[in-house]
């Protein structure tokens, strides 16, 4: 049987089943939630699996809103991934309701696959909350969820043309504090140590530091306390930034410059300071077998997408993932246009719109068309295995 026709009967199976789907989508969008405490979206995801069929775990990892699903047996082991929260004040202006969805989607129409066809295989949903804040696919990394996958498929709304995903970058955060001596500023500002100046100094030195910058290299920041009144010498500042680069090596080197400037700046001004760098998101490490497979599957379904795998400035906790597992990421638009920024009132409203229901109905096709040959095709994923370990081994 020709498999261009088996995949158009999965197709169907989908249609039959998208209003259901886009009914999840809107639930989600109409009820935001943040990083980990995504309790409805959690639910209403693991229920339309239990009802189709899939083996449903639920606090995956000991997170409480993450969750797991499984359908089939043996090798190899597909999953597709899952996201839900939502920003602060906005809502789903990343449209997280649509990646969610179209995970079910997705899963669903592949299992049909699985069931019909009696294929050898594993296919997972794996559902990771916290990606805004709190690296969801961090923790269940470390908690083992991930350790027999291997490949991972997960959609993104975005806008513009539809893109397979290239390299995005690695940050690391950034938490300083100054802390000085308070003193009356008009009576007796000898006696007071300045903490504000500190900060301010900070970014003199850290804005001259950019002129040493290679072009992807990325640094920002705020101060979020710096005095409680007027008339005295602020004794505490607190800075909170980030830094990102395309290459770890450069964002670790230059992590160490921006220490020393604070470190500069509070020796300067006889303050004390505090400097705590974490490590952020890893930076997407693309798999361009996996990449291709899908590109075929979405001009099947007569998706314009762009050439290639573009690579971008945002970062995600599925950068974290690409070091371990390959992955497939498609970014399929809700406003083929022109480019509208994500965490936007406008780019909410798209994820709801029209424009996001055909984005779940392609997303959720190709990526399911894509997992059925990820499952009759192991040798496809061993490839794809073997080009991480390259990709890796050539980083900087």
């Amino acid at each position: 049987m020709e498999m261009s026709w088996i995949k158009q009967q999965c197709d169907r199976y989908l249609d039959e089943h998208f209003d259901e789907l886009w009914e999840i989508s809107r639930y989600v969008h109409a009820n935001p939630e943040l990083a980990y405490e995504e309790y409805k979206a959690c639910k209403v995801q693991c229920d339309y699996l239990k009802k189709m069929g899939f083996e449903v775990v639920e606090g995956a990892g000991n997170v409480p809103t993450a969750f797991t699903a499984k359908t089939g047996s043996g090798k190899p082991m597909v999953a597709i991934v899952s996201e839900y929260d939502a920003l602060p004040e906005l809502g789903h202006a990343c449209g997280h309701n649509l990646i969610c969805t179209s995970a079910l989607g997705a899963a669903i129409e592949a299992k049909h696959f699985l069931d019909e066809q009696s294929v050898t295989g594993t296919l997972y949903v794996i559902g990771t909350p916290a990606e805004e804040s709190g690296g969801g696919k961090i923790k269940l990394l470390e908690a083992g969820i991930f350790d027999e996958v291997d490949a991972v498929i997960m959609q993104h709304p975005t806008s513009a043309p539809t893109r397979l995903a290239g390299a995005c970058m690695s940050s690391m955060r950034l938490d300083i504090e100054f802390f000085g001596k308070s003193a009356h500023a008009g009576s007796h500002p000898e006696n007071g140590i300045n903490a504000l100046s500190a900060a301010n100094l900070y970014f003199v030195a850290t804005g001259l530091l950019r002129q040493h910058f290679k072009g992807d290299m990325r640094l920002s920041g705020i101060i979020t306390e710096g005095g409680k009144g007027t008339g005295l010498i602020p004794d505490y500042a607190h800075v909170k930034g980030s830094i990102s680069s395309f290459s770890l090596k450069d964002l670790k080197m230059n992590a160490e410059k921006v220490r020393h400037c604070a470190e500069g700046c509070a020796h300067a001004l006889d303050c004390e300071v505090k400097i705590t760098i974490e490590e952020g998101y890893q930076g997407r490490v693309p798999n361009e077998i996996l990449s291709e497979v899908c590109r075929k599957e979405l001009m099947a379904l007569n998706e314009p997408l762009l050439e290639g795998m573009p690579f971008d400035y945002g970062g995600e906790d599925l950068g974290n993932v690409s070091r371990r597992i390959p992955i497939c990421n498609p970014y399929v638009t809700i406003f083929p246009d022109y480019k509208i920024s994500n965490h936007t009132a406008q780019f909410r409203e798209l994820a709801i719109s029209e424009n996001g229901k055909h984005c779940l109905e392609i997303a959720s096709k190709a990526m399911g068309r894509t997992a059925m040959e990820f499952l009759t095709h192991p040798e496809i994923l061993e490839a794809a295995k073997e080009e991480l370990a390259e990709r890796l081994k050539n980083e900087d």
